[in-house]
Parts: structure tokens; C-alpha cells; sequence
């Protein structure tokens, strides 16, 4: 549809049809498409932006997070005034429940507690930890109270305890889950206000805890919620800014954070920073809203400085050389920069893979909009070449079996994983017109599902709820590829002298894939109300009678997407 307006029309915009930065102007505006005429005139390109209904403008978006960090910098300098001022309550607690002393909850038996303690830990990557496992590990059955300086902060005692009790195969164990969850929700909503040398990063840990533990239970809301505490936190606290080559702040308010004691604790910094990232961008985009960090090229925008991360056995051998200065990593990464951090790490792909993630999604969402081919098969091009590049760059996913540490095997499968869907988000709008496009996300849609049934050889019992997206993504690829086979063989359409290929090694795969995803249900209730739209389609693929159609299939993730 053209953007030019007829001139009868011309001067008479329908309510709301207005830019926002022509709103907040008080201009009168065009309303063409992409750029009105104000905006381009002016040379607020940029500044454009049409909204849809309640949609949130950028500038809204990043005032939300203005003020938030500014409410999070004051509790972190002033934590007295803090614990005494009103605060507001999350939105799923009930008004009153953080006011009153705390429940009488105690810690379970030191026996019980080393049991699911140690499944915990052994598993505990899936659910975001990034502090050190030795240490907090020692600390959880150190015989001091909760509060003492050996222990960890309140918060991340309960936290951890919660998860242990949620993935706990003992009921007698999980029916106090409801308890610990509510003395969770009780201790991060003062984390930053207890008198511990470790409050920050614990809070944060803490915070990254529950938002893992709601959204694997499919409250996505809550789960939201507490990535936003968490990255306001991780940026109040600077941890964005780890060995920036920018210098230090300018501010004359020392930083919440005294320097690491020593490696292992910068360590726990960095990969905390990428955690909370990751966590906040991959969520975002499966969730389909927007993250509450978000960077630019934007002068004015919050710049990542900190390297990517190493593995945590890699900081506590001091790998991480003391003269590294990193600065503006992500920006680096998506224009291809070399830089002294090669971020090859399973956290380090695992970040990158979000961050493609949030990049892609932004060019998929802009590029219907943008009337210069060149430029949308520019960027299409340097997107598709630099997540090649990154795969390129470690090793294949059939060595996964050879990897011996398997937390290391289980983060190399997730980030295999959001790199293939990446793929697949970035190739979608072009399939119909592009047999590259369409072969090379079959090809990822082939690698994830491979990656599904390798999982059982490692004898997986948990894994990151994040996963099961790209499961979904996958199998719908999967779908089309032998609907398009038997619609091409009914119709007699098939082009070429050699006949259409076989479509049963692609079923088989699907069908074994989605036996090992039936086990994974099982355990995560995530996965467990996903898992009936999936089994709809095993069987739309099974018999040809059932096929499905696109319009299904596409009601179908977002009955996934959305539970």
C-alpha cells in the first residue's frame, strides 16, 4: 500500500494516527509511512515510530526503565531509607503479605537438605545460577543461621531451597513448595536491604531464581516481573560496565559494588551480567514483548563494556588475563569487530544467541516496512553470515557426546539450539521465494530436533524451559516440509527429472524427537502444557487424513507461546 495520502484526505488524520514524536511535539503530522514528513524534514528519523492500540513507545519504554534504575540506585546507596519508605508490592502478592514478620519457615533437616541440595547444584545452570558452585554450595550447609555473613543473603537461601524442593521426586519433600515459595517472594522483595557483604549478587541471583521458576511454570508474568528486578539491579550495580575500556564512572557516589575480592568473584560478576542479559532478551522474544535492556548505536544508550563471559572453571583458574579492557561488546559482535574476548565459551554462545535472537526479531518486524531491497538483503545478509560465523566458530553439535562435563554439553545444546532457531525466525518471510531460505532452515530445523534426541544419550532429567520454543519452531518446519512433499506428489507439480524426496526419515525424526520431549514434559509443567499441541501435530503428520493447515498449525505455537 502506497504511503502517499490522496488530497482529499490530506491534513486529516484518524485519532491516534499521529507519531509519537510528533505527539509529544505537539506538530502536526503526516502520517506517512515509514517516516512522516516532520520527522524527516528534521532529521528524527529515528524519532519516528507509529503505535498499534496500547502498544508502549520506545521513549516510554526507556523512561520505565529510567526510573526504575534510579529506584534501585537510591536502595542500593541508601538501604536504610529503603528498608523504612513504602514500596510497592508485586503484582501477585496479596496486599499486607511483605509487611508482617516473616513465616516461621525454617530450613529443612541438614540430611534432607544435602540431598536436594546437591540435585540442585548438579542442575542448577538450567535455572540460571551463575554464582559459583563451590562457594554457595559450601555456604547453603554451612550450621550458621540465615543472615550470618558465612551464609548466603536470606533471598538466595530460599530461592535455592524452592528450586531444590520444586524439581524434589520425594512428595512429602515438594508439598512445602508453596511455603518456600512464599518466603522466596518475601525475601527478594527486601533483598537489597538485609545487612550482608553479599547482598547484591545474591539479590540478584535471587531475582534470576524466581523468574527461571515462574516461567517454567508458565506464569509468565511473575516471570517478567523479576527479570525486570533483576537487570535493574545488575545495571545499578554497574555490572555492564566490568573491565570497560571507557574508564570508570565520572560520578562522585561510589559504586554499589567494592572491587572482587578476587577471580572467581569477578567471575560470578561477568557471567551474572550475561545471565541477566540473556535471560531478559531470549524471554522477551519468545514472549513477544520487549526487553527491559535494550542497546543501540544511539549515543545517548546504555553500552555493554563487560567481556563476553568465560566458563566459571576458567575465571577460578584466573584465565581471564588482568590487562583485558573490553568496550561496547554487543555492538562489536553484530558488526563483526574483533575483539580481545573471542567469546567461544557455552555462556558466551548462549548470550550471543540471544542477542541474534533480539536482532533478528527487530529486522524481521522493520523489514516488511522498508522500502529499499538493498538495504533489507544487506542486513539480511550480514545477520545470516554472522550467525554461520559463531557456528562455525565452535564445535559441530554431533560432538556433543564427547563433551564430559555436562553442564558444559547441556549449555552447548541450548545455545546449538538458539542459534538453529535463530536461523529459522531469519529465513521464514523469504521460504517462498528462496530455495536457500528454504533448504537452509530446514537444515536447522533438522539440527534442533537432532539435538532433542541426543539429549537422551546424556540422560538429561532437567533442562532450561527456554528450549522448548525452538522445539516448537522446529517441529512446525518439520510440518511443512512434508506437507509441501505430499501436496507436490498428489498434485503431479513436483519440478525436476528425479522424483520428490522421501518424506519418512523426516517423520521418523520428528516422531523420536517428540518422544524425548514427552519425557521432558513430564517434568516441566511449562513443557507439560505445551506438549498436547505438539502431540496434534505428531499425529496431523502421522496420517495424511489429518493434515493440518497453516492457519492450525499457526494457532497452534501461539496456544504454545502463550499458555
Amino acid at each position: 500500500m502506497s504511503s502517499k495520502r490522496s488530497e482529499g484526505n490530506q491534513g486529516y488524520l484518524p485519532r491516534g494516527g499521529a507519531c509519537v514524536s510528533c505527539r509529544r511535539r505537539k506538530m502536526k503530522c503526516d502520517g506517512q509511512h515509514p517516516i512522516c514528513g516532520q520527522c524527516d524534514r528534521a532529521g528524527r528519523a529515528e524519532d519516528c515510530e507509529y503505535l498499534v492500540g496500547q502498544e508502549r513507545s520506545k521513549v516510554q519504554i526507556l523512561e520505565d526503565n529510567i526510573s526504575r534504575l534510579e529506584a534501585r540506585i537510591q536502595e542500593l546507596q541508601n538501604p536504610v531509607v529503603s528498608a523504612a519508605a513504602v514500596s510497592l508490592h508485586p503484582p501477585y502478592v496479596p496486599p499486607g503479605s511483605n509487611s508482617g514478620p516473616r513465616n516461621n519457615l525454617q530450613e529443612p533437616p541438614r540430611h534432607v537438605a544435602e540431598k536436594i541440595l546437591a540435585n540442585f547444584f548438579h542442575y542448577s545452570s538450567e535455572f540460571g545460577f551463575f554464582l559459583s558452585v563451590r562457594r554457595i554450595h559450601r555456604a547453603m550447609v554451612d550450621p550458621s543461621p540465615p543472615g550470618h555473613p558465612n551464609r548466603p543473603a536470606p533471598a538466595l537461601i530460599f530461592a535455592i531451597y524452592l528450586w531444590a524442593i520444586h524439581i524434589s521426586t520425594d512428595p512429602a519433600i515438594k508439598s512445602n513448595e508453596g511455603s518456600y515459595l512464599t518466603r522466596a517472594i518475601q525475601e527478594a522483595a527486601t533483598g537489597l536491604s538485609v545487612d550482608h557483604p553479599a547482598k547484591i549478587m545474591h539479590s540478584i541471583q535471587a531475582e534470576v531464581l524466581l523468574s527461571s521458576y515462574f516461567f517454567a511454570n508458565g506464569r509468565f508474568f511473575e516471570g517478567k516481573y523479576h527479570v525486570a528486578n533483576a537487570v535493574s539491579t545488575a545495571l545499578s550495580a554497574g555490572l555492564h560496565k566490568i573491565r570497560s575500556a571507557n574508564g570508570g564512572s565520572r560520578s562522585s557516589t561510589p559504586p554499589p559494588l567494592a572491587p572482587p575480592r578476587d577471580a572467581t568473584e569477578e567471575g560470578e560478576r561477568i557471567i551474572g551480567a550475561w545471565t541477566v542479559f540473556t535471560l531478559d532478551k531470549a524471554w522477551a522474544v519468545a514472549l513477544e514483548h520487549a526487553p527491559n535492556f535494550e542497546h543501540s548505536d544511539n549515543p545517548m544508550s546504555t553500552k555493554v563494556d563487560t567481556p563476553w563471559p568465560l566458563e566459571m572453571e576458567q575465571f577460578e583458574q584466573g584465565q581471564l588475563p588482568p590487562n583485558v579492557r573490553t568496550s561496547h561488546t554487543i555492538i562489536n559482535f553484530l558488526n563483526s569487530v574483533a575483539t580481545p574476548d573471542l567469546g567461544l565459551s557455552s555462556r558466551a554462545v548462549e548470550a550471543k544467541a540471544a542477542v541474534l535472537m533480539e536482532r533478528v526479531t527487530k529486522f524481521i518486524s522493520t523489514s516488511s516496512a522498508n522500502t529499499n531491497p538493498s538495504q533489507v538483503f544487506q542486513e539480511f545478509s550480514a545477520l545470516d553470515g554472522l550467525i554461520d560465523q559463531l557456528k562455525a566458530s565452535i564445535p559441530p553439535p554431533n560432538s556433543l557426546s564427547q563433551v564430559q562435563n555436562p553442564e558444559q554439553a547441556r549449555r552447548l545444546a541450548l545455545g546449538y539450539t538458539l542459534l538453529s532457531d535463530v536461523t529459522l525466525r531469519l529465513h521464514a518471510p523469504f521460504v517462498q521465494s528462496s530455495e536457500t531460505s528454504r533448504r537452509k532452515r530446514l537444515s536447522a530445523a533438522q539440527m534442533i530436533l537432532d539435538i532433542v534426541i541426543s539429549l537422551r544419550k546424556r540422560q538429561l532429567v532437567h533442562i532450561n524451559p527456554l528450549i522448548g520454543t525452538a522445539w516448537v519452531d522446529a517441529a512446525q518446519v518439520m510440518y511443512e516440509e512434508i506437507s509441501n512433499i505430499r501436496a507436490m506428489r498428489s498434485s503431479g507439480t513436483w519440478s525436476g527429472n528425479s522424483p520428490p524426496p522421501d518424506e519418512q526419515p523426516i517423520l521418523n525424526t520428528v516422531k523420536r524427537a517428540l518422544d524425548v520431549m514427552a519425557e521432558f514434559a513430564a517434568e516441566m509443567p511449562l513443557m507439560s502444557a505445551s506438549f498436547p499441541p505438539l502431540s496434534i501435530l505428531c499425529d496431523s503428520i502421522t496420517d495424511s487424513s489429518l493434515l493440518l493447515s497453516a492457519f492450525q498449525i499457526t494457532e497452534i505455537r501461539k496456544t504454545y507461546r502463550y499458555l
